[in-house]
Parts: C-alpha cells; sequence; structure tokens
C-alpha cells in the first residue's frame, strides 16, 4: 500500500483509518491505538506502536501498519524500546498467555466462562461467554484488564471457543459484511441496574440512527442523569451488540469512544451505509 493511503492493506482484513488521524495520534503518543496501528521508520528500517516514547520521526519517513506481519513484509523489524509485539494479543496462544494477567488469576482446567478471539475488520475482540455473552471488547482497550478482573470475581475465566462464540463470530462476520445488522444472542453482561437499564436503552436504538446522552436520559425518565448515562456508556462491556458507538454529543459530534473514535466513525459508517433501517436488536440482557 501507498503510503498516506486509506482503505485495506493487502493481505489483511482490517481497515488503515485516516493517515491524518494517524499522524495525530503518533504525535499524541495515544496507547488506544496500540496492538492496533503500527508506525514503521524508513530512516531507522523499525516498526513501533504509535505511543512510542521516542521522538517522533519526520513525517516523510513514515508509513502506516494495520499489522506486524505487513511491517516485517515490508523489511521493518521491531523497535527494541517500546516493544510493538510485546501485548499484541493475536492468537489464542497469546491470548492463554495473556489471561493470568488480564484476570489476576491462573489458568485453571476447569471455568465458568470461556474467553476466545474473534477478528474483525476494526482489530481483534475478546469474548467470554458462558450461557450468554459477558463481554465483548477490543483488545487494545486499556479498560480490559478491568473487565476480565471483574469477570473472575463473579466466575473463572479459561480460554474455549464455545458453540455461542461461534455463533458470535459468524453473526460479527454477516455484520462486517454488510449483510445483517440483526443479532439474535443472549447477553449478559455485569453492571449496577442503572447500568443495565441504560444498556438495555442503547439496545432500542435502531441501525443507522443516532441520539444523545440527554435523549437517553429523558428516555429513562431520568434528564437529570446525563453524566451517569455517559459513565454507563463508557462502561459498557459488550460493544457492537450494545450499540454505544450510536450515542452522540448534543451537537451531534461523536464524542468520546473507548474504542476509538475512528472505530465509532467506521461502525457508523458502516451501518449508514450498508444496513440502513434494520435493527440490530441484540438479544435483552438476560442477567
Amino acid at each position: 500500500m501507498r503510503h498516506g493511503q486509506s482503505g485495506y492493506t493487502p493481505g489483511m482484513t482490517q481497515y488503515l483509518p485516516d493517515p491524518d488521524l494517524l499522524r495525530q495520534a503518533r504525535l499524541a503518543r495515544d496507547p488506544s491505538w496500540d496492538g492496533q496501528i503500527w508506525v514503521a521508520v524508513a530512516s531507522t528500517g523499525i516498526f513501533c506502536r504509535l505511543s512510542c516514547p521516542a521522538l517522533p520521526a519526520l513525517e516523510r519517513n513514515c508509513s502506516f501498519h494495520a499489522s506486524p506481519a505487513s511491517c516485517f513484509a515490508a523489511g521493518f523489524r521491531p523497535c527494541r524500546r517500546c516493544d510493538p509485539l510485546g501485548a499484541a494479543i493475536a492468537d489464542e496462544a497469546a491470548l492463554a498467555r495473556a489471561l493470568p494477567d488480564l484476570t489476576g488469576r491462573p489458568v485453571s482446567a476447569g471455568a465458568d466462562m470461556w474467553a476466545s478471539l474473534i477478528e474483525t475488520p476494526l482489530g481483534g475482540m475478546i469474548a467470554v461467554c458462558d450461557s450468554a455473552i459477558r463481554l465483548l471488547e477490543f483488545v487494545s482497550r486499556p479498560i480490559l484488564r478491568r473487565e476480565m478482573r471483574a469477570l473472575a470475581v463473579w466466575g473463572t475465566v479459561g480460554i474455549g471457543h464455545t458453540p455461542l462464540a461461534a455463533r458470535l463470530e459468524a453473526a460479527l462476520h454477516r455484520y462486517f459484511a454488510g449483510e445483517s445488522g440483526a443479532f439474535d444472542l443472549p447477553l449478559a453482561p455485569l453492571g449496577t441496574p442503572f447500568r443495565q437499564a441504560v444498556w438495555q436503552e442503547l439496545q432500542r436504538i435502531p441501525v443507522g440512527e443516532r441520539i444523545s446522552y440527554s435523549t437517553v436520559a429523558a428516555r429513562l425518565g431520568r434528564p437529570d442523569a446525563v453524566r451517569a448515562v455517559a459513565a454507563a456508556n463508557g462502561a459498557n462491556p459488550i460493544a457492537i451488540l450494545i450499540p454505544c458507538h450510536r450515542v452522540v454529543g448534543a451537537d451531534g459530534s461523536l464524542t468520546g469512544y473507548g474504542g476509538g473514535l475512528w472505530r465509532k466513525e467506521r461502525l457508523l459508517a458502516l451501518e449508514a451505509q450498508a444496513m440502513p433501517g434494520e435493527s440490530l436488536d441484540a438479544g435483552r440482557i438476560s442477567a
């Protein structure tokens, strides 16, 4: 791919976001991109995380890549300072190695819930399921460890791709292919009664529509609870299926999204162009 071109990286399934956005993230050393986008520096022959603490290289020497494999194929080697491969969860084996750190507990032979890795065009996601989906989160989110440890308090987490995880993976494939905006899967996120109410309300937002935090609060009969709604939105542990990305600022602006504003932009664009009028309507929260 020519430097500065956005879209798909050849041979990969991940989007390469707008290069201007990536250049800003590199200058800000934004860690939310770690494990999702890498910057390669022609003058040194290395590739780094966008959050690398080293002095930023000249823009003309930098190119962005959607995977370490793309960097290696272009002849770059990993930076020793920021270790761009160290924290990446690229496959189930890497997830198994990372699980004790994520949950704060050793891996057990028996488990109450099962974690698996699901690849999407917007990056890898971790799904945790028992009889319902407990978590669906991008591996790059800093909050992932906190979410996994909250689940580990409730029960043990092991590694396994369950039939429900397979159904989820197939549904996400259809979603990103623009074939269907409908999910019919059981959800059971952990949260307070208020947060559960917010997450239920989010599932009523049709595909292709956006509403404000204040509108969500009003629909809950709590017009004074806009900040609490925003906090619940940000704490949503089941991305995409509970569509917190459809909540925007009162002026329609794309306000903060834990998975990165570029992902929010891509999700909204996908829903607006590929699935107008369909209902995502994920399975109602059951616990």
